[in-house]
């Protein structure tokens, strides 16, 4: 091979090599480009199914909570739009069920009320005119009518609760003063209860459901850690809220039942007989009450041992 040949064969791959697989710029501002065209075509469109996907999942998580008023304001033409039309239907239809047996559980609480009234005049007439060896069948009678009548008035409030939970009106209401009220009710001569609440403390509520509600949880505090140890009352501010605590001693509940002792008509185990426990619409109606004045209602385990039930109110602002 002649020289110049040979310098042809060596010239034409360096070239090539130089110019066209280690010059990375043509490349880079390829892939730049692309990229930028990628990103400008589709990150609208992502941003925008990401923003409905997450109002979708914010609108089923409110339904699933029980605020079957939630509704969704997509307006897209897609599947997207037509599955929040569908969720808008389904929360439409859910709140017209629930509302309706809310409503019949009101009615029937309401029309028992007059019967077992006129049951319990009359038991009263013949306790009076039952003969001695009568009276004790008399006195069960009166007995099982009151604790139908418990129930009733139970059933009656828990209802009412829930119907006039979206128009409920707030006004400012002093905690010490009601924790007063309710311990001048509830208090046992066995129990013994300490109270710590700022006399100027007040919160935004239905002054008569945090009067029930507090009266319900002290109720229980007492029936189930009366002897236990001091129940302690207190409030507290937090998170911009007023925090109001009703602490015992007592044995507290099963972890895997500390949100379940908030469903109407649950009574753990050991509160199944009618002597130590409730209907099991009690710590159901403080939840309700609670919830209808814009809080929340937890309760929680204690170490060593005891129950703390926490009930979290809007503060009443200056």
């Amino acid at each position: 091979m002649r020289a110049d040949e040979t310098t042809l064969v060596w010239t034409l791959p360096s070239l090539w090599t130089n110019s066209f697989f280690f010059d990375y710029t043509p490349w880079l501002a390829t892939a730049i480009l692309v990229i930028l065209v990628s990103a400008a075509c589709w990150l609208p469109l992502i941003r925008g199914l990401t923003h409905s996907i997450s109002q979708l999942t914010a609108a089923t998580g409110a339904i699933a909570e029980g605020k079957l008023e939630t509704r969704l304001s997509l307006r897209r033409r897609d599947e997207l739009g037509q599955l929040s039309e569908a969720i808008n239907r389904m929360a439409e239809r859910l709140s017209g069920f629930v509302h309706g047996q809310r409503r019949f559980l009101s009615d029937i609480a309401h029309e028992l009320c007059s019967p077992i009234a006129r049951i319990q005049v009359s038991l009263g007439i013949l306790d009076q005119r039952a003969q001695d060896n009568q009276k004790k069948y008399v006195d069960g009678v009166q007995e099982e009518v009151e604790h139908m009548s418990g129930l009733v008035n139970e059933l009656l409030l828990f209802s009412r609760a829930q119907l006039n939970t979206p128009t409920t009106p707030l006004t400012r209401v002093n905690v010490a003063e009601t924790v007063r009220r309710v311990l001048g009710r509830e208090a046992d001569e066995g129990a013994r209860v300490e109270t710590h609440v700022d006399e100027r403390t007040e919160v935004m509520a239905q002054p008569e459901y945090l009067f029930r509600s507090l009266a319900n949880v002290v109720r229980n505090a007492i029936r189930y850690a009366g002897e236990c140890g001091p129940i302690v009352i207190s409030a507290q501010e937090k998170d911009g809220r007023i925090s109001i605590t009703v602490a015992d001693h007592g044995p507290g509940i099963p972890e895997a039942e500390l949100e379940a002792v908030f469903k109407p008509f649950y009574r753990p185990e050991y509160a199944r007989q009618r002597e130590t426990g409730g209907v099991g619409l009690g710590l159901a109606i403080v939840r309700t009450c609670i919830e209808a004045c814009g809080g929340a209602v937890h309760c929680r385990n204690r170490s060593p041992k005891g129950l703390e039930v926490e009930i979290k109110l809007p503060i009443a602002q200056p």
